[in-house]
């Protein structure tokens, strides 16, 4: 391991510490400024972030936050904390194939149960600790010998610049506001953090203590998400370019750290084949192949580029075509390939810059190259190569300014002046665009109706968009988008679904039904539409029916508490004796409450009836008085009108008899 003891600049590096004396004199005024303005630019950093981001605190779940937060079981208890890590997969256990991640949003849940609120906070952080580790890494790198002292005189203010630019672009929405997608900014962060912690260890006096910081980010970092796994060969790259000078010196310098890299490489490898995530749940192993996915990556990646420069229009979920045609493929093949050629090329002849590229190149690699996703385009998947661009677009502003300067075509403190003002002017347009991207988060309704309006022909965003309408009562427009979700992809079972649930509740029951059976032929797997079957059987008195969807809904989903509450309820409840079965009822109820973290009236209402018909009157009772508080704690007045009616039949040593409850657990679009 080296010392920095190499040269006065790699020095002036390093923070102040306990038992170093303090220079005199105008020494000790340049470091008291130093420190007091990188105090200051990490304050603005923060500052700003908080700013752009502060009307995002009270935006709801979206998307895939129903899923991954709200229906994630492993996220509501703390302890036994192996239970965070260890989750159910169809029926088997697995290990999280994120299990970094999914600790931090189960501190979320232990702190504020399934308010969206802390979920924000704790995004708002990561992304602003991300953006104060950038600040570091360039501010350093820039401080480096090996740049020869360029930029020494300006290396805070391009990390701010940089900083602050990647901190407040609207891109960065993506992984900020959207909640689940804390998988891509907390692996950022600790993406970001290993390579900082690299930078140290090159230039510190204990470098073994940041080459373990090192390893641990990396590994946190992979246990956020897959993309991470390119770190080891950043930190490679990096290495060799800005501190040791070549790989086999990198390698020797550093080779207690790089066994540890390759150690968390290994680790990594046994957490993907032995989690759930490898399953699909990550978005592998879809049916578009291979070289459908890699020849649509070169558009994806241009768009990518571009929204960097010009963040407009941006789209949650784009629904991007897989490109067929010479014109769709070309013009991001040839500009995409020459940019890859140009990085392998700088690599070999200027390795500073190559390495800018590089971290372009390899941080999307994962999700923009050869593995089949979900999903072609994704703006998150910007999040840390737009570090790349901002970086490059900065210091190469400031060579420009410098050859100017030279040139006598402007003076240095006019560049400065101008470069100031330059950055200003951007950061605070990129925070205002980021503020007002935010307020399309603000409901589903208006996200959906934002991304329907940018990307009219995915299927998705209307059918989502259709379920949200559901949602606000707007059943006739409801219908028009499924309808146009169905006309672009007619094998979108969503659509039908949320078709069923409009008709049903007009009582349309044929048609509904015609509905639902045509999403289960189209996905026989689909949870949702057996349950929704399920609850408009029950409704219509077809119970036999009715408990045979419940069933398959939760051989499918195991932890559906709505199944479990309306099987439960019709196994307690049923006029019909051969369908009640008590104890099953109040087996099925407990889990139900279990699983919605005890704050349902409804279920508790269909516990109190599982007691009853079980014999047990004097917990039925108890029970009905819990559900009654809070059914009125949460101003559910039809609710607890309906248990108040119970109450006195539970008492006098009478089970309740009925299909369904007063009011039913709602249908799932």
């Amino acid at each position: 391991m080296e010392h920095c003891n190499q040269s006065k600049l790699a020095e002036n590096t390093r923070e102040g510490s306990p038992g170093k004396s303090i220079p005199a004199g105008g020494e000790y005024s340049a470091q008291a400024f130093s420190r007091w303005s990188i105090r200051l630019a990490a304050g603005l950093i923060v500052l700003a972030a908080t700013a752009a981001y502060s009307n995002s605190l009270q935006c709801p779940f979206i998307f895939d936050d129903t899923h991954d937060i709200v229906g994630n079981i492993s996220i509501r208890h703390l302890w036994p904390i192996w239970g965070v890590f260890v989750v159910q997969s169809q029926g088997q256990a697995a290990l999280h194939g994120r299990p970094v991640m999914n600790f931090s949003l189960a501190i979320n849940c232990a702190t504020g149960d399934l308010k969206p609120f802390p979920y924000h906070i704790t995004n708002l952080l990561v992304h602003a600790l991300a953006g104060l580790a950038l600040f570091g890494i360039v501010r350093r790198t820039l401080l480096l010998p090996s740049l020869g002292g360029r930029f020494a005189a300006a290396a805070t203010s391009l990390a701010l610049g940089v900083a602050l630019i990647w901190t407040l672009h609207p891109l960065q929405t993506g992984a900020v506001t959207y909640v689940t997608q804390r998988y891509e900014s907390m692996m950022g962060l600790f993406y970001l953090l290993a390579l900082y912690a690299v930078v140290r260890c090159g230039t510190s006096a204990h470098p073994r203590r940041w080459a373990a910081a090192t390893v641990a980010a990396a590994l946190l970092g992979m246990g956020c998400k897959e993309v991470a796994v390119s770190i080891p060969i950043t930190i490679l790259l990096y290495d060799r370019a800005f501190l040791a000078g070549s790989f086999r010196e990198a390698l020797r310098r550093r080779r207690g750290m790089y066994a540890g890299l390759a150690a968390a490489w290994a680790a990594f490898v046994v957490l993907f084949m032995c989690s759930y995530s490898r399953g699909g749940w990550a978005g592998y192993g879809l049916p578009v192949s291979w070289i459908e996915y890699s020849r649509s990556q070169f558009g994806v990646i241009l768009h990518y580029l571009r929204l960097a420069f010009w963040p407009c229009p941006l789209v949650l979920d784009y629904g991007w075509p897989v490109a067929r045609s010479v014109g769709e493929i070309l013009p991001g093949a040839v500009v995409i390939g020459g940019m890859a050629a140009a990085t392998a090329y700088a690599l070999v002849r200027w390795p500073q810059w190559g390495f800018v590229g590089a971290w372009f190149f390899l941080i999307l690699a994962p999700t923009s190259s050869v593995m089949p996703l979900a999903d072609l385009a994704f703006e998150h998947r910007m999040y840390l190569p737009l570090a790349a661009v901002a970086t490059g677009v900065m210091v190469g502003g400031c060579l420009v300014g410098q050859w100017l300067v030279r040139r006598g075509t402007i003076s240095s403190p006019t560049l400065r002046v101008t470069g100031g003002v330059l950055v200003t002017c951007a950061s605070i347009t990129l925070g205002i665009v980021t503020f007002h991207r935010n307020v399309d988060y603000q409901s589903e309704l208006s996200l959906w109706e934002d991304t329907a309006a940018k990307a009219p022909r995915n299927a998705r965003a209307h059918g989502n968009l259709g379920a949200a309408l559901v949602a606000s009562g707007r059943a006739d427009e409801a219908i028009a988008h499924c309808n146009k979700a169905l006309e672009i992809d007619p094998t979108f079972a969503a659509p039908h679904n949320t078709l069923g649930i409009v008709l049903a509740g007009c009582g349309r029951f044929d048609e509904a039904t015609v509905h639902f059976q045509e999403a289960l032929k189209l996905k026989p797997d689909y949870a949702d539409a057996h349950y929704n079957l399920g609850l408009a059987l029950a409704g219509h008195g077809q119970i036999e029916e009715a408990i045979g969807h419940y069933q398959q809904a939760l051989k499918i989903e195991p932890n559906y508490a709505e199944a479990l509450n309306n099987l439960a309820w019709l196994r307690a409840t049923c006029p019909e004796a051969p369908f009640r079965n008590g104890a099953r009822a109040i087996e099925l109820a407990r889990r139900a409450i279990e699983l919605s973290g005890g704050r349902n009236p409804n279920h508790f209402d269909t516990l109190a009836a599982a007691y009853a018909e079980a014999g047990r009157f004097a917990e039925a009772v108890r029970t009905a008085e819990k559900a009654l508080e809070l059914a009125t704690q949460q101003n559910q007045q039809q609710m607890a009108e309906s248990i108040k009616v119970k109450i006195p039949l539970y008492r006098a040593g009478t089970p309740f008899r009925e299909t369904q409850p007063a009011v039913a657990d709602s249908a799932r679009p």
